[in-house]
């Protein structure tokens, strides 16, 4: 049995204009899944629907579950996500903005106890992000932010992660953790959905990888210069595993 399976999904912004169509794939449990294709290709798209944010045709089931029937509160418990950027308008402090990842263990009207306090600063260690913990969500660059997403999301303690170009605004030694974490979290058996758009951070990445394009979603074996083409339409030259643009 898949752990998430979805079934003839399809969805468009505009009526007759499908952006994803008749999309049916599995995705296996304690795994990494990279999600690689050109710009508006729908990988981003893709994600939305699996977080409920977009109204799809067909169905999303986790363990057969329909995540249609899911309640708010056994969705948050589910699924955690880290956006590629988004403009945060209230004066959090870094603290609070990852002790909120705690929200969906926390029964109502009761606060944080010691033991959740310590886990926001735990993942924010981990992060490298410590020292910025009183400081304003609004005063950080934005790879601290991009970093204080993934706190955030390793508090709210999900078996499933959802990560919409999480290297985006990190720089390289950030990647590096981010992407130490991510094998971390599969080692526990957490099950993580990603996209790039550098295939070159998949080579060392123990993932399955599955390319998006022409409205379909389809499972790559081998990631080489030929099947970069395919889903690029560009050359690039191969050195060893990695691609290097043609110039």
């Amino acid at each position: 049995m898949s752990y998430i399976e979805v079934k003839n999904l399809s969805f468009g912004y505009d009526k007759n204009r499908n952006i994803l169509e008749d999309i049916s794939i599995n995705f296996d449990k304690g795994k990494i899944v990279a999600l690689i294709g050109k710009n508006g290709s729908g990988k981003s798209t893709f994600l939305d629907c699996i977080l409920g944010i977009n109204d799809y045709y067909g169905v999303i089931s986790i363990e057969e579950h329909d995540i249609k029937d899911l309640s708010d509160i056994q969705f948050a418990r589910l699924i955690s996500f880290i956006p590629q950027s988004v403009q945060i308008n209230i004066d959090y402090t870094i603290f609070d903005f990852i002790s909120f990842g705690r929200n969906p263990h926390i029964k109502l009207g009761l606060s944080m106890n010691e033991n959740d306090y310590q886990k926001v600063i735990c993942n924010a260690e981990k992060c490298g992000i410590s020292k910025l913990l009183e400081k304003s969500i609004n005063k950080v660059s934005g790879g601290e932010l991009q970093l204080a997403f993934i706190a955030r999301a390793l508090t709210q303690e999900t078996p499933i992660f959802v990560m919409d170009e999480p290297t985006a605004s990190l720089d390289f030694g950030n990647q590096q953790k981010l992407f130490k974490i991510m094998t971390d979290l599969v080692k526990e058996g957490k099950t993580i959905i990603f996209t790039t758009h550098n295939p070159n951070h998949l080579i060392n990445l123990e993932c399955d990888i599955f390319a998006v394009s022409d409205k379909k979603i389809n499972p790559i074996t081998e990631l080489n210069s030929k099947t970069i083409k395919e889903i690029y339409g560009e050359e690039f030259e191969q050195e060893g595993r990695a691609f290097l643009f043609k110039l």
